[in-house]
């Protein structure tokens, strides 16, 4: 009998605690259970910042090998052409004035004024030749004096050493013994009013050891790169 109550005892011990640790087993398994179940937490996900584009900045650039036009390039402030070449002065030229028979008409006479550039650099001209009747004492005679743009517009050029540049003159004669009548034995020539001037060489003209220039009025035309036309009016 005792030994019968002692396996008894043991047995029902057992399934005590049997009974206390199935619960348990069973709780364990569902939480494992759930575990394998249960949807993964997600992962939190922070958006990339984008800047966005400017509106009132926008981003611009030149093709590569590809030159503005025109219109789009800076307005250049150098000028092109024409102003480089300095101004021939008196001293740089020689001046010869063929007077134009055919040209005659009472008491008007007319003469072509060839200026040669005489130095050894390229120099410009432009505008009126001045023309001064000088005495024998090598005197400025006074004489009415008018530029004309005749037979046109001066038309500067610029004169390579040897080079020439052409003009009228146009004046009307007078008696030398009368007391009004300017006269002279020689013609000067310069470039500038007021500017040094240099003897003509003159063809056709009176013999100067007679002082027979003479110059009532005189007509001065414009300078022009051709003697076309620069004696024709």
């Amino acid at each position: 009998m005792s030994h019968r109550r002692t396996t008894r005892r043991t047995v029902n011990r057992a399934k005590a605690v049997l009974a206390l640790v199935t619960p348990g087993v069973m709780i364990l398994t569902g939480v494992s259970a759930c575990g394998t179940s249960s949807p993964a937490t997600p992962t939190a996900v922070t958006p990339t910042a984008v800047s966005p584009t400017s509106e009132t900045s926008p981003i611009t650039s030149t093709p590569t090998g590809v030159t503005p036009s025109a219109s789009d390039a800076p307005a250049s402030s150098t000028p092109v052409g024409g102003g480089a070449t300095p101004a021939c002065t008196a001293t740089d030229i020689k001046v010869t004035l063929t007077e134009q028979p055919q040209r005659r008409e009472g008491d008007s006479r007319m003469a072509l004024v060839h200026l040669t550039n005489a130095s050894g650099r390229t120099c410009n001209v432009g505008g009126w030749p001045v023309i001064t009747l000088a005495n024998a004492a090598d005197e400025a005679v006074a004489v009415p004096t008018k530029n004309v743009a005749q037979p046109g517009k001066s038309v500067p050029a610029d004169l390579a050493p040897g080079g020439g540049a052409f003009a009228g003159i146009k004046w009307t004669i007078c008696d030398k013994a009368a007391a009004d009548c300017p006269a002279g034995n020689t013609i000067k020539v310069g470039l500038a009013k007021g500017g040094p001037l240099v003897a003509a060489t003159l063809e056709g003209f009176p013999n100067p050891e007679q002082s027979g220039i003479t110059f009532k009025s005189l007509q001065v035309g414009t300078i022009q790169p051709s003697n076309q036309g620069v004696v024709a009016w």
